[in-house]
């Protein structure tokens, strides 16, 4: 019997409700984190509004059809980390100058 990490994601720009997506089976997710995501429609950030579960094929089924949504599920690839670099510092590495903007970096 085949397991799959699944998560709940909000979309920003969808108020209403949340889709199902798969994770990497060692991953672990705890809600309100930012996620990247990538699916029918392209890549996306959105934020994770449950802790990540563990569910059969079977049941997974079952959630994806419920939930109106597709089966498997889209895959999450990333997660969002936000670096904030303050303005008044400037820091030479190698003689390069250092970003003196936020970024988002991400990994997973």
């Amino acid at each position: 019997m085949k397991y799959r990490n699944l998560v709940y994601i909000k979309h920003p720009e969808e108020k209403r409700r949340s889709f199902l997506y798969e994770l990497p089976l060692d991953a672990d997710i705890n809600g309100g984190e930012k996620l990247l995501v990538s699916d029918k429609r392209g890549e996306h950030i959105g934020v994770a509004t449950s802790p990540n579960f563990y569910a059969s094929d079977k049941l997974t089924k079952t959630l994806c059809e419920c939930n109106g949504g597709y089966f498997p599920p889209a895959k999450v690839i990333g997660r969002v980390n936000t670096v904030t670099i303050r303005q008044d510092v400037t820091d030479y590495f190698n003689g390069w100058i250092v970003a003196e903007e936020p970024k988002e970096d991400l990994w997973f």
